[in-house]
Formats: C-alpha cells, sequence, structure tokens
C-alpha cells in the first residue's frame, strides 16, 4: 500500500469514527473514556499493542493541533544505514558508462535509445 493510499484509508477512518461519535453521544463517551477499545470495536479488529489511542474534545477556548511524525523522528535513528543511503542516492552519471555516447543525457529517452542515444 502506498503512503498516500494509507493517508487516504486513515483519513476515511478518522471522518467515520468522528461522524459516528457525533450521532451517537454513548460512542463519543466511548472514545473520550476508552479511545483504543472504541476504535477497536468500531473497525472490527485489534490495533497492536504498542499502538496508542487518544482522543481529545475541542472545546471553545483550546484547539488542539496534531502534527504527523517526521521520519527521522519515528526511526529512533538518525543516520541513514550504507543500505538506506544506496537506495537514496542519487547523482549525474556516476555509474552510466557508455562510450558512445558523447555528452548526452542519460536519463532522457529522446533519440531513440537509452538517454537518448542511438
Amino acid at each position: 500500500m502506498s503512503e498516500a493510499s494509507g493517508d487516504a484509508g486513515r483519513a476515511q477512518m478518522e471522518r467515520r469514527l468522528i461522524e459516528r461519535s457525533i450521532e451517537d453521544e454513548a460512542f463519543r463517551q466511548r472514545l473520550i473514556e476508552d479511545p483504543k477499545g472504541a476504535v477497536e470495536e468500531e473497525l472490527g479488529t485489534s490495533l497492536p499493542e504498542g499502538v496508542r489511542v487518544v482522543a481529545v474534545e475541542e472545546t471553545a477556548d483550546t484547539i488542539y493541533l496534531v502534527l504527523p511524525g517526521t521520519p527521522i523522528a519515528d526511526s529512533g535513528d538518525a543516520e541513514l544505514s550504507d543500505q538506506e543511503l544506496e537506495s537514496v542516492a542519487g547523482g549525474w552519471g556516476s555509474t552510466f558508462d557508455d562510450s558512445t555516447c558523447q555528452g548526452c543525457n542519460p536519463y532522457s529517452t529522446e533519440g531513440g535509445g537509452i538517454g537518448g542515444c542511438s
């Protein structure tokens, strides 16, 4: 599942929970008192043991802003491994070796061949 489709699924789930909490006062109270249990009940599945669910109710004088976690903060390790670095490293022509290519763009598809070279 891509991150975008995962985000869409989460947004849809959150909308469903919010809508039910507006329509069903008992469910709203359960979300406040036992948010993880209420979410598990609504989804019909158990969440992993290490997952916490926190529900808060905004008031007229308090607004909550939920910020997404950052990849570095979530990883617990601020440094990338050599393998992680290799998978994201870019560069211009560092591994492109074609003696028939004279200054063409190795990533272009113009000209009919790989990198625009014919």
